[in-house]
């Protein structure tokens, strides 16, 4: 057998063994051609047998039909297989398979080959275009050049930042309503609020959705609340920390897992910090927390000042570690946006800066095609209002993080301006003890959906959060 035929002496890029290794997959689980196929295409195989192989394993999975040994002898036929018996190379082509989970990571490689060999024919037909001995405009190859590389440079794109025609979109939506009526499909990945995640869909891929708030208001509370929901139901979560350590909210975490309504005595992150007066029960409760947590794929990034194109390669890696893993990698959460360092081009230039900033998630959320969550601070505007529920005007420094993101969501606390207020009078105390749990999120922009404010039960101290009744 031999490869694509090149007009030079090189060995074109390939991954002839995965294709080996993926084709000898679907024979032995036919699962894994529908894994593979939303990556790679038949004309992405380098060996012609390969790519015959994989068309008719195509052809016949469409048609209902199971692909096995019998159907492959009779795709092949008498075919030259070098050397091999038809039986023969089928045998191998299993002994070289690999499995179904791995099955998407081989089809990339033998997409990325193809597009390899597609750069370097380009860029051979055109240092033969540029040597041909007369002098003449470049401007018309030029113009191919970029069609022909921008052509891999969108295919080795996420799914969901690719081009595609209205066609393609409209029927991508109604697979995913039939899926979904069959119970089958999935939504966005939950906040873990109920009330909330009915009202928004949950975090759906491509969004860029902005939690904010004024300093105390329970951002980092709600935000691991999400982290923690999202990563139990839906797949790996990334959470750059750029404030907090590891351990910080790793205190966090225990704390919340470990809280019990049930219990006199909850264990709040500051007394895990302290490691003091903690009993034998609550030191049971949080090992049990402990082995809770090593089944959580939560992934935290604690360097300090990372820039925007930072953040996006750790986010890839994370992604591409969760393909690894055979999960998904279902949402990344940033806290916070405005500690992201920015980048020398609108140097002093705040709202240039923020503006650049805010574009690039919503963009990194579209590559990825997942949902980027940002938490932001508002500005002090909001202290100078007797009503001091957040607005969509007190986003800080720049009306661009409004603009780019698709939900944005404001938390208030009434209990905090109540305990600091001196002097409080009867009627103050008496709403104080009600509200002292309570914390209040208000979809305060939606493009496709309602905006609503729904009352959540909110223990600070215990970092725990949930939906009130």
């Amino acid at each position: 057998m031999t490869g694509s035929a090149m007009a030079t002496d090189l060995v074109p890029p390939n991954a002839f063994d995965s294709e080996q290794a993926l084709l000898g997959a679907i024979i032995h689980n036919n699962d894994a051609l529908d894994r593979a196929r939303d990556h790679v295409q038949p004309g992405d195989f380098f060996e012609p047998l390969h790519r015959h192989i994989f068309e008719v394993m195509i052809q016949r999975r469409d048609a209902g039909e199971a692909i096995d040994f019998g159907l492959m002898k009779a795709v092949l036929g008498n075919a030259d297989l070098g050397g091999f018996t038809v039986g023969g190379y089928l045998a191998k082509l299993v002994s070289e398979a690999i499995t179904v989970s791995g099955a998407a990571s081989y089809a990339r490689l033998i997409a990325q080959a193809a597009r390899m060999r597609r750069v370097l024919e380009t860029s051979q037909a055109a240092i033969a275009a540029m040597t041909a001995g007369s002098v003449h405009s470049p401007t018309e190859y030029a113009a191919y050049m970029i069609e022909a590389l921008d052509e891999v440079a969108s295919a080795g794109l996420s799914e969901s930042a690719r081009r595609v025609t209205l066609g393609q979109g409209v029927a991508s939506v109604l697979a995913r309503v039939d899926q979904t009526r069959l119970g089958k499909g999935i939504l966005g990945v939950p906040y873990g609020v109920p009330k909330l995640d009915t009202s928004t869909l949950g975090m759906r891929p491509g969004q860029f959705v902005v939690l904010a708030g004024r300093p105390a208001m329970g951002k980092t509370t709600v935000a691991i609340h999400i982290a923690l929901t999202a990563a139990r139901r839906s797949g790996a979560v990334g959470l750059i920390s750029l404030e907090m350590n590891a351990e910080e909210l790793a205190e966090r975490v225990l704390s919340a897992l470990a809280y019990n309504p049930r219990e006199w005595d909850q264990i709040t992150y500051r007394a895990i910090a302290e490691a003091r007066g903690l009993s034998e029960a609550a030191m049971a409760r949080l090992r049990e927390a402990t082995e809770a947590c090593a089944d959580i794929p939560l992934w935290i990034e604690q360097q300090p000042g990372l820039t925007l194109s930072q953040i996006s390669a750790r986010a890839r890696q994370m992604k591409l570690k969760a393909e690894r893993q055979g999960i998904l990698f279902a949402a990344l959460i940033i806290d916070h946006i405005g500690l992201i360092r920015p980048s020398k081009r609108y140097s002093g230039n705040r709202v240039q800066e923020m503006t650049e900033i805010s574009s690039g998630l919503k963009g990194l959320a579209k590559e990825l095609g997942i949902p980027v969550l940002g938490l932001s601070q508002l500005n002090r505007e909001v202290e100078k209002r007797q009503d001091k529920r957040p607005i969509l005007s007190d986003l800080r420094e720049s009306g661009s993080i409004e603009q780019d993101a698709d939900v944005v969501l404001g938390l208030y606390r009434d209990a905090y301006y109540l305990e600091h207020k001196a002097d409080r009078t009867d009627v103050e105390e008496d709403r104080l003890a009600r509200c002292l749990n309570t914390l209040e999120i208000e979809i305060l922009k939606q493009r496709s959906g309602p905006t609503i404010r729904i009352e959540c039960f909110c223990d600070v101290a215990c970092n725990v959060l949930a939906e009130a009744r």
